[in-house]
């Protein structure tokens, strides 16, 4: 018996983003002075098992220009039965204005997924 095993196997499943700091919101990513403030970002992907280098991509997604290249990791995935969670912070300023941005994640190569992402000013007395 062969699987159906159509397209790619190798999917984001979910993601969250949020700044660093609470104070400066829940969810996205906190601009001041048109840079962004530390964020985080976890997502949850499934794989086949093994080691892959794993990288984010902030996108533009009107011109789809790289606003942001991520490190590459290599990183262990459990396997399609079992989500891996990884953890982003990334601390140093990234010139952005206001807008919905797309976050794109790319395993051994595959795109495995791509979402949308709010920057927000900080509010002023919360962004120092």
């Amino acid at each position: 018996m062969e699987a159906d095993i159509k397209g790619s196997q190798r999917k984001v499943m979910t993601v969250s983003v949020r700044p660093l700091r609470v104070s400066h919101g829940r969810h996205g990513i906190a601009l001041k002075d048109g840079k962004t403030l530390p964020f985080v970002v976890t997502r949850q992907w499934s794989a086949p098992a093994g080691n892959y280098p794993e990288r984010l991509y902030l996108v533009d997604p009107a011109t789809r220009e790289i606003i942001y290249e991520g490190p590459e990791q290599t990183e262990l995935m459990w396997g399609l039965q079992a989500l891996t969670e990884l953890v982003t912070e990334v601390r140093e300023p990234i010139p952005l204005e206001p807008g919905t941005y797309l976050l794109v994640f790319v395993l051994g190569g595959v795109k495995g997924g791509e979402f949308e992402v709010e920057a927000v000013e900080a509010p002023a007395e919360e962004a120092a």
